[in-house]
């Protein structure tokens, strides 16, 4: 709720703000600010302009050096002769040298609102003139009475001469009050005037801007929305997955090969997608203009021919006045379609085919000064109503002798409908087959990155399942790539592991052996040793009266080191046979409960108690080796004890340990095992008993493992537990 409230409160700071930013007040500041800026700039542009006039250089240089994007206009005198101006966009026909205002003032031209100074370095006068606000007779949807960059502003404000309440005044930098600026009017969209200016040809978009568009654009512009909404959607898809997946795996890095490869590849395809289809709609845009440039280059040389036949054709002649050049350019405007505008040879109006855009207001009678100042014989130039730019060819008239008589001019629209048609008839061409390429490029790329992943994926698959001895860890691959390599080494890694495994197993048994031949032949050595000397003792003393007392003591330790003998063959028998373990249905807790009564009674006297039940608990076992096993740790235990008093012997079986498995603990108070024994207890010919072979809890390991069980085993200071898992059925 909090969150909310806050949200709701920045929200209404915003409007509030955004509300009191167009404002006629605030919007005087800023127009003010960038007056002074302009002014600034001005500045320094005049004073390099008659530095460059005064050093004698031609105009020409000057008119390529200047930036007529920045909209200021230069107009430059010579006592009353107007020598050159910086462009010819403003209409201005009423400013005179003779003026004698030399700081900035507010002045209403024919189209325009300026703030406009004189600026005088003997012998020329230099007019400044800084447009602030477009002032047609007429608005339409194409052509507004907008603020001119860059003093955009809300077009609906005007500009006044007044400091009245409610005009908020704009001054210059030395403090003269320039104009006011007012709150906006009820803007009524205004049509352009009828009569001969809506039959010429190149001003057309002026005069019939809400013409109905035909069917035939319609319908391609209909399919080229769609297929850009379609091929947006999948870009905007594909974007949403790209996020989702940098998210989930958090970075690019930690994604999955596959996944790499697949947005990387849709990446590039869509990056160069957007370029194509970006490229290629220029592309179409510029080669429609570059075609209605040498269309209107064309149209303009055959102009220039028509009127050089119609006046020039001998030495002397001269043109015609300007009622009946008019009407003859009228004529010939309707011959090629096209306005037709005829300058003298100072850059002055002489003639047009379409009188009534001069008379409105609407154009300079001023030609272009590029064409006029540059000397380019022939051109085609950018010139502009408003914020609307058109083509217009200039070149000039040759009279008979070869001198220039005048200019040729040739405005053309270049039509935004025809444009935007040819546009959309290419991009309904190239849309629907981009889209299935696109679509088709996903596809294959997720199946060549799954193709190129597959053995890579199988590789690790297997190095996981990796077992010593299984035909299954080789990879088959039957390309020659480098992933193909790569398995083949693999193969010969696995050849060799396998190979060097069995050498390792085969050189540990044999070691292993030695060690229990050499253990046991040591066993062996020591218990023969006393037989023979016995023996060799009983030889001398046959026949003496000490012969049958010395026989009987010793026939019974003769007797009981060939009892232990045949202990140390019998465990050494049992550990190398190492039958196999039989597994079946087996009642553990009838073979537990016998073998803890059958312990109960020994040497020892250390007592063995059962808990548990005495028949009934299933398991996957060797019925009869699991007895060994039980009776091995439970030995041990008895012989760990030895004879301590408080001695005591626990036996348990817990049949509801797990929905797997059994458990059955053998728990003494012995002293346990020592931290250095540990890790050796189940290994083979390891003990710590002066009379054991170490091999009951190997045997009993191999099997306990080999009926799928576990066994382990847990010690202190008050005793050991050996636990011991088999699957319960």
């Amino acid at each position: 709720m909090r969150k909310t409230s806050v949200f709701l409160l920045i929200f209404a700071f915003l409007v509030v703000g955004l509300t009191a930013c167009h404002t006629p007040k605030r919007d005087a500041h800023r127009v003010q600010a960038t007056l002074l800026s302009q002014q600034a700039l001005a500045d320094r542009h005049v004073d390099s302009l008659l530095r460059f006039l005064t050093c004698g250089e031609s105009m020409a240089e000057w008119c390529r050096r200047v930036d007529s994007g920045e909209n200021i206009l230069y107009y430059v005198y010579q006592g009353d002769r107007l020598i050159y101006w910086s462009d010819n966009w403003l209409s201005a026909d009423d400013i005179r040298a003779t003026d004698t205002i030399r700081g900035w003032w507010y002045q209403r031209f024919n189209n325009a609102h300026v703030v406009a100074r004189w600026t005088h370095r003997a012998p020329y006068d230099v007019l400044t003139v800084i447009p602030v606000k477009y002032q047609y007779q007429f608005e339409n949807r194409q052509l507004h009475n907008s603020f001119i960059p860059p003093f955009r502003s809300d077009e609906k404000y005007q500009l006044s001469e007044l400091t009245v309440s409610g005009f908020y005044p704009v001054y210059a930098e030395d403090s003269t009050f320039l104009f006011s600026i007012t709150g906006s009017q009820p803007y009524e969209e205004q049509e352009a005037v009828a009569g001969p200016l809506a039959d010429s040809f190149s001003y057309r978009q002026l005069v019939d801007p809400n013409a109905d568009r035909p069917a035939w654009y319609k319908r391609p512009r209909m399919r080229v929305r769609f297929y850009w909404i379609l091929l947006l959607s999948l870009f905007g898809v594909l974007l949403v997955l790209g996020i989702i997946g940098l998210l989930r795996h958090r970075g690019f890095l930690n994604m999955p090969l596959r996944t790499r490869i697949v947005y990387v590849t849709m990446a590039m395809l869509c990056t160069a997608f957007i370029y194509v289809f970006f490229m290629s709609t220029r592309y179409v845009r510029n080669h429609y203009q570059q075609r209605q440039e040498r269309e209107l280059l064309r149209k303009t040389l055959y102009i220039q021919s028509h009127l050089h036949d119609l006046y020039f054709t001998s030495p002397g002649s001269r043109l015609v006045d300007g009622s009946t050049l008019s009407s003859d350019l009228l004529k010939l405007s309707y011959t090629y379609e096209t306005d037709i505008h005829l300058y003298d040879r100072q850059g002055d109006l002489l003639a047009t085919s379409a009188p009534e855009l001069f008379q409105k207001g609407l154009a300079s009678t001023l030609m272009a000064s590029a064409p006029f100042f540059t000397g380019d014989s022939v051109g085609i130039y950018h010139e502009q109503i408003g914020d609307m730019r058109y083509l217009a060819g200039y070149i000039p008239l040759l009279d008979a002798e070869a001198e220039i008589a005048g200019y040729v001019a040739v405005p053309l629209f270049v039509s935004e409908l025809a444009m935007h048609r040819e546009v959309d008839a290419f991009l309904a061409r190239l849309l629907p087959p981009c889209i299935v390429l696109l679509l088709l490029s996903i596809l294959i790329s997720y199946m060549l990155a799954r193709g190129l992943t597959r053995p890579i994926s199988r590789l690790s698959e297997k190095m996981s399942h990796f077992r010593l001895g299984e035909e299954e860890n080789h990879i088959d691959y039957a390309y020659h790539d480098e992933l193909g390599e790569l398995v083949a080494r693999y193969n010969e890694m696995v050849d060799q592991v396998e190979q060097a495994s069995r050498q390792l197993a085969r050189s540990e048994r044999e070691g292993a052996w030695r060690t229990m031949a050499r253990q046991i032949a040591h066993e062996i050595n020591n218990l023969l040793t006393p037989i023979k000397l016995n023996i060799q003792q009983l030889q001398r003393m046959r026949g003496t009266d000490r012969f049958d007392t010395y026989f009987d003591r010793t026939t019974t330790s003769l007797v009981a080191a060939i009892d232990n003998l045949s202990h140390i063959a019998t465990s050494f028998s049992s550990f190398a046979k190492m039958p196999e373990v039989q597994v079946s249905q087996t009642d553990i807790a009838q073979r537990l409960s016998a073998v803890v009564t059958l312990l109960r009674t020994n040497t020892e006297q250390v007592p063995v108690r059962y808990v548990g039940p005495d028949a009934g608990v299933m398991a996957q076992t060797d019925p009869e080796q699991i007895g060994q096993v039980f009776t091995n740790i439970i030995k041990n235990a008895i012989q760990a004890i030895g004879s301590k008093r408080d001695a005591d012997i626990i036996v348990i079986l817990n049949a509801a340990y797990s929905k797997k498995e059994i458990e059955v603990s053998i728990s003494d108070n012995g002293p346990g095992i020592p931290e250095a024994d540990q890790p050796k207890i189940f290994v083979p010919n390891f003990t710590t008993k002066t009379a054991g072979t170490g091999l009951g809890l190997a045997i009993s390991k191999n099997i306990v493992e080999g009926s799928g069980g576990r066994i382990r085993f847990e010690t202190n200071s008050r005793g050991t537990t050996f636990f011991v898992y088999l699957p319960k059925i």
